[in-house]
């Protein structure tokens, strides 16, 4: 089961030899597929529930962000199509979408995960059908709201209801606003903004940015904090070939109101603007970014996304399998991460550290059966980091580590 590098390679005869060449237990390829059933999956269902219900001591003051927040959220999804055999428990869209690759595929599956970026803690991992889309998934998932969490959320998250459910709980949201969202001026409540003369005033005035107190939504009008920034024209063009071709498909134009959407970003948010000012809006909202770069590294690394036709239980019982392997790893990284940071003032790359976990993935599963060789693979692991897993600074962006510090 964590033989997780060989994706769609790794049959059962391999199976077979695996458990015959480090536990001697010899068993047949019949056998080994009779043993994926229901209960072989509630079995990894629940090491996994096991796992996330355990608390990463991981936590430490970013620049200051933990003195304004008891937890910064956030959540992101990855979908990824299946064989078309699994289509009664995952459902696809059928190929009656409009060209996407998600799109066109009669089964698929979608991963919800969302951990503190302040602790490490992962705080849900869930498997879904293909359709439940990101707004539903906030609607019936948005649980357990502590005063002052921060949740940070992309545009396909963000409802009124959403937003008034984190609000209610004495928390904070930074979302991306999506572009039917109705949006009212704060002085007046009853007129819509108008987006393409706010477009034309920030142009002419060469603005890098503009906040507006604001009501969200028609009846229930949230008091919010609306920060826009304009994109630049590779963005925008993308943005409107992309509305375009899924206007052809469905049938409609794309109307002028939402060309001019397309040429803003807008951020909403409730956080006071002493606790986060105008300018740091975006910074803080490109933490969302880092589960983006975590997903590349679960399907580049641990090939959760290349699946052959299977028995869908032997298909659950790998994919939990490797969701346990990349959380374990996960908590190795963090802690490493720590010890490194504290010690050296140095960020390591989470992509280098699982193509070593990768490397090393044999000796990592024999040693949890020994806690001293464990031990020896975990101190090489802080004696080589400064080495091997050094992360390097991007062009004009800031790393993790670098946004909460510059927050301070």
């Amino acid at each position: 089961m964590f033989s997780h590098h060989l994706g769609k390679s790794f049959s059962l005869m391999d199976v077979c030899s695996d458990l015959m060449e480090e536990y001697e237990l010899g068993i047949t390829k019949q056998a080994i597929d009779d043993r994926f059933n229901d209960r072989a999956v509630l079995f990894f269902r629940r090491i996994l529930d096991r796992l996330l219900s355990a608390e990463f001591n991981t936590c430490k003051d970013f620049g200051g962000l933990l003195s304004r927040f008891n937890r910064v959220r956030i959540k992101d999804s990855t979908k990824f199509p299946l064989p078309k055999a699994f289509t009664h428990k995952y459902k696809g869209h059928g190929g009656g979408g409009n060209g996407g690759k998600s799109d066109n595929c009669e089964s698929l599956i979608s991963v919800q995960y969302e951990y503190d970026m302040l602790s490490g803690e992962t705080m849900d991992l869930r498997l879904t059908d293909g359709l439940k889309n990101d707004l539903s998934d906030s609607r019936d998932f948005t649980d357990d709201i502590r005063e002052n969490d921060l949740f940070i959320r992309d545009l396909g998250y963000c409802s009124l209801p959403y937003l008034e459910k984190i609000a209610g709980g004495g928390a904070f949201f930074l979302n991306r606003l999506p572009a039917k969202t109705v949006v009212y001026t704060a002085e007046d409540g009853y007129e819509p903004m108008d987006f393409k003369k706010l477009y034309a005033i920030m142009n002419k005035h060469k603005l890098s940015h503009m906040e507006l107190d604001v009501l969200v939504g028609k009846k229930a009008k949230l008091p919010c904090r609306l920060v826009i920034m304009p994109v630049d024209n590779a963005t925008y063009e993308k943005r409107i070939r992309k509305a375009t071709e899924k206007g052809k498909h469905y049938k409609y134009k794309v109307s002028q109101e939402y060309r001019a959407k397309s040429r803003l970003n807008f951020f909403i948010t409730n956080v006071d603007k002493k606790d986060l000012d105008t300018e740091k809006v975006r910074e803080v909202y490109t933490l969302r970014w880092q589960l983006e770069l975590l997903f590349k590294v679960w399907k580049s690394q641990a090939k959760i996304d290349q699946i052959k036709e299977m028995k869908i239980e032997r298909f659950e019982c790998q994919l939990y399998s490797k969701l346990i392997w990349l959380l374990l790893n996960w908590r190795i990284f963090k802690w490493m991460g720590n010890e490194i940071y504290k010690r050296e003032r140095i960020l390591c790359s989470v992509w280098k550290f699982y193509k070593y976990a990768t490397r090393i993935a044999q000796r990592l599963r024999m040693a949890l059966k020994d806690p001293v060789q464990m031990e020896k693979i975990l101190i090489r692991v802080l004696k080589i980091a400064p080495m091997e897993f050094i992360l390097e600074k991007k062009k004009d962006k800031l790393s993790q580590n670098q946004t909460f510090t510059h927050l301070a």
